[in-house]
């Protein structure tokens, strides 16, 4: 809306470039791709270009029936020596355990898919080298705060010179904005990486779904949106 009524023929306008948690490292030895419904729509964009570059990758789709698949005719026309379809009303669910028993060194896993799969699939990833599984979720996997549940805790804003409370009924983002800090956000669901904010001192409380084991062991960034101090104290590069 903010466009239609305010923008105007001539205006400069100032944005900020893509970003994407969900790209493709196109150095690994062999791919496996998965795909669960919709889920195929990121996927496929990898397989085109790893069938462009000439390297190995297998695909997996799944979904309720072929009826209901996206793009199943052109994913079929065009990766079908390396697609195998799981269609649950043909009886064909994907055995994620069979089809990744024999992950071989330097591959790489790819998904896209509901939540059911991607849990399941991060369940068998906690064997794998860090780096191996790579997913993308659609919605994550609670953005309702439960105060009940939570713990109030203070925020101190080095570069600003300020100190926060943020309440157990809010989130650290919703804590920053009221004080009048501008941080960056959009999907306020932990999953687009757009609210980081790099921590200096104190212990994080995680809830993204963007930055992998290493990077939360690190305790150096969180995403305001949903994570928050595991302690009563964070300090922030604000």
């Amino acid at each position: 809306m903010y466009f239609h009524d305010t923008v105007k023929p001539g205006d400069i306008l100032h944005i900020a470039g893509p970003k994407n948690h969900f790209h493709l490292d196109e150095t690994a030895a062999r791919y496996t791709l998965i795909a669960g419904g919709i889920g195929i729509t990121p996927i496929i964009a990898m397989a085109d270009r790893l069938k462009a570059l000439g390297k190995p990758y297998v695909l997996h789709y799944c979904g309720a029936g072929r009826r209901t698949m996206a793009f199943l005719e052109r994913v079929e026309r065009d990766h079908g020596a390396a697609l195998t379809l799981h269609a649950s009303d043909e009886g064909c669910r994907l055995d994620l355990s069979s089809a990744l028993s024999s992950l071989a060194e330097g591959e790489q896993v790819y998904a896209c898919g509901p939540e059911r799969l991607l849990e399941a699939l991060g369940s068998l990833a906690e064997k794998w080298p860090e780096g191996t599984l790579h997913v993308e979720h659609f919605t994550a996997r609670s953005n309702i705060l439960d105060p009940e549940n939570e713990h109030a805790f203070e925020v101190v804003l080095a570069d600003s010179d300020l100190t926060l409370q943020v309440g157990n009924h809010q989130t650290l983002l919703e804590a920053l904005t009221a004080a009048g800090v501008d941080v960056p956000s959009d999907c306020c669901e932990g999953l687009c990486g757009t609210c980081e904010v790099a921590v200096t001192e104190g212990h994080i409380d995680h809830r993204d779904l963007v930055l992998s084991r290493t990077e939360r062991d690190a305790n150096d960034r969180m995403m305001a949106c949903c994570s928050r101090a595991a302690g009563k104290r964070l300090t922030l590069a604000l």
